[in-house]
């Protein structure tokens, strides 16, 4: 098998994951964990089940592979927005308005980690926590870099940074409660929450 050749199969072998990954999104998000089975995601992708399981051992790997997938996407969304912005209090605002934008566009996910949270506590704690040590640490450092620029005043920057993410997954978990109730965003809470927080931190002459 030449190179080329290898490079193809590992292309066609990356589409079928993805393609597999988000029929699963979907199925889980609608029908549950429990009552989704296997057949089910192959008869929406029009392949057999046997093709799904030379991808993921089981029902539960794939479910985990589904939600760990869409805590990549949501790190790539950080990295790309608001990763580069070095100001502190934009690059705050700018993460709490990609953090609700970006489940706005992944509602199933949002129900993917309910149910994650619900069915597998100890896997959620060990994906959520590999995101949560990186991204808390960084909300750490631009409080840090607010307080030694003079932006933000002293505060306790842990408990702090803890408060900012619990309030994020608060409204998050709020919105998920009531149903997503149309017409309605998280999109529309950003602002209250950026005002918010940064009333909390911001310095005032």
């Amino acid at each position: 098998m030449t190179n080329e050749t290898k490079s193809d199969t590992s292309d066609l072998a990356h589409r079928r994951q993805e393609q597999i990954l988000a029929a699963a999104r979907h199925i889980f998000a609608t029908h549950g964990f429990r009552r989704t089975k296997i057949d089910q995601i192959a008869e929406h992708l029009n392949i057999g089940k046997g093709t799904i399981y030379r991808y993921f051992s089981d029902k539960k790997a794939l479910f985990l592979a589904v939600y760990e997938q869409g805590m990549s996407d949501l790190r790539s969304s950080f990295e790309q927005n608001v990763f580069p912005i070095t100001d502190p209090p934009i690059r705050i605002s700018t993460a709490i308005r990609t953090y609700f934008a970006f489940f706005d566009n992944n509602r199933e996910l949002i129900e993917i980690m309910m149910q994650v949270r619900s069915e597998f506590k100890d896997e959620f704690k060990r994906i959520h926590m590999l995101m949560y040590k990186d991204y808390i640490v960084r909300i750490q450092n631009t409080l840090r870099n607010g307080i030694e620029m003079g932006l933000f005043h002293d505060l306790d920057i842990e408990r702090t940074a803890d408060t900012i993410s619990a309030t994020l997954h608060g409204v998050l978990q709020s919105f998920y409660m009531r149903e997503f109730q149309p017409p309605e965003m998280l999109a529309d809470r950003a602002e209250t929450v950026v005002s918010l927080i940064l009333e909390g931190v911001l310095k005032r002459d």
